[in-house]
């Protein structure tokens, strides 16, 4: 019920209140054509007691009664006419759209049962009148009945067409909202009347125009932040390189190149959550983007990273520079937690980072949500490695769960989302 529009709701309302409304009118029109009938039966009833006197104004008073001696064969009638009422003697019959009164023939006698032929068959009775046979002249119009139903459809039509315009405006509001958050220029929605609909209209427009303002000053406000921070980096990289002693210039260009790539994140972290990010998909070597996963680790120490042998290189639709990111991401985290090995299991439906270390508690595992550090621990990173890597894998259609099983802790990218809902032990 939810899940039906309003249009379409509308819509069969109308045409179910059209529908009950004619058949309504229908049998409304079949009831008077009854009440007609018996009242025109009655007509006929007072008529032929009139049609037997013989004075003056025979004529004046059963055209009162709107009834009046017909000249039509009595046989014919009977014979091809509708028979609608009847009494003891006489029929009421419809025939060529006209109603007649017709007085039947009384039945013949009965036969002579042959017992005493003595006595000679009975004569037939002579009638003295004939009754006449009736016509009634008085029309009756069904267009005030056809008159009232066009009336009232016309006014449903009418009404229906009102409120449809009405709610076709909706989608047009409705088209207007779904464009303005693909676009990225402010575009108000042209206000078509004064009523809730111009109202709302006008409202939207009024948050929208606010919404806009505030996204232009946040992205403002964050370029000027990475602008000013990349200028000490870079400036840091190249006095690094000054330096005499080796190991500490190898450790300072780690540091800026640490803090350079925690940059790249927070600016693929703003392109993300405000929808930004156009995805660049082909087709990888699932093997080659964890290799380059592994080069952005930015870590001399790679040997705890244990890849499990596979026979194919599955292959995988992504980013190859975004799903790499969320690979590192998980590595990352694999890393910090553990100081033992960290196996990556590849898969033709799965890549899953597996290290050893508690069960995490499912109140800590919403990395739907930026700078979790209950998650990732309060002492290292921002909190945005979990949440990064859900976001882009989110982004690719594909979806991270979280399994703990004997002592490890598996984080899984599954290619396939549908398969995870039955499996995912979230």
């Amino acid at each position: 019920m939810r899940k039906i529009s309003i249009v379409t709701l509308i819509s069969s309302f109308f045409a179910l209140t059209l529908v009950v409304i004619n058949i309504a009118l229908v049998i409304e029109y079949k009831r008077q054509i009854s009440d007609l009938q018996f009242f025109t039966f009655q007509r006929f009833m007072m008529a032929m007691k009139v049609a037997f006197h013989n004075d003056a104004e025979k004529e004046a008073t059963l055209s009162k009664l709107g009834v009046r001696i017909s000249t039509k064969d009595k046989h014919t009638l009977l014979t091809e006419g509708e028979k609608l009422l009847e009494d003891p003697f006489s029929d009421m019959v419809m025939y060529e759209k006209k109603l007649y009164f017709v007085h039947r023939d009384p039945p013949p006698p009965p036969p002579s049962l042959g017992f005493n032929e003595e006595f000679p068959p009975p004569v037939p009775m002579k009638r003295m009148h004939e009754p006449p046979i009736l016509e009634n002249i008085e029309e009756f119009s069904p267009y005030r009945l056809w008159i009232l139903g066009g009336v009232i459809n016309t006014l449903l039509f009418l009404f229906f067409w009102i409120v449809l315009r009405k709610l076709l405006r909706l989608r047009h509001l409705k088209r207007a909202i779904h464009t303005f958050g693909d676009t990225k220029k402010f575009q108000a929605i042209g206000v078509e009347s004064e009523d809730e609909l111009g109202e709302i209209a006008s409202e939207f427009n009024l948050a929208m125009e606010k919404i806009h303002l505030l996204k232009e000053a946040r992205t403002l406000f964050l370029r000027n932040i990475l602008h000013e921070l990349k200028t000490p980096i870079m400036k840091g990289k190249i006095l690094s390189n000054s330096l005499e002693n080796v190991k500490q210039q190898t450790q300072l260009e780690r540091i800026f190149e640490r803090l350079e790539t925690l940059l790249g994140e927070m600016i693929k972290v703003e392109k993300l959550s405000s929808n930004e990010w156009v995805l660049e998909a082909k087709e990888y070597r699932l093997v080659d983007v964890l290799d380059h996963a592994m080069d952005l680790l930015l870590v001399s120490d790679t040997k705890r990273i244990h890849i499990q042998p596979q026979e194919l290189a599955p292959l995988v639709n992504v980013d190859f520079e975004l799903f790499a990111t969320a690979i590192k991401n998980l590595l990352d985290n694999a890393l910090k937690h553990t100081t033992e090995r960290v196996e990556v299991d590849l898969c033709a439906d799965s890549i899953s980072v597996c290290s050893y270390g508690e069960k995490i508690p499912k109140e800590r595992l919403d990395f739907s949500r930026a700078f979790n550090r209950a998650m990732e621990g309060a002492s290292s990173g921002l909190g945005l490695g979990l949440y990064i890597a859900n976001a882009i894998v989110a982004k690719h259609g594909f979806e991270l769960s979280y399994l703990h099983a004997e002592g490890q802790n598996y984080f899984t990218i599954h290619f396939r989302p549908k398969e995870v809902e039955k499996n995912s032990p979230r």
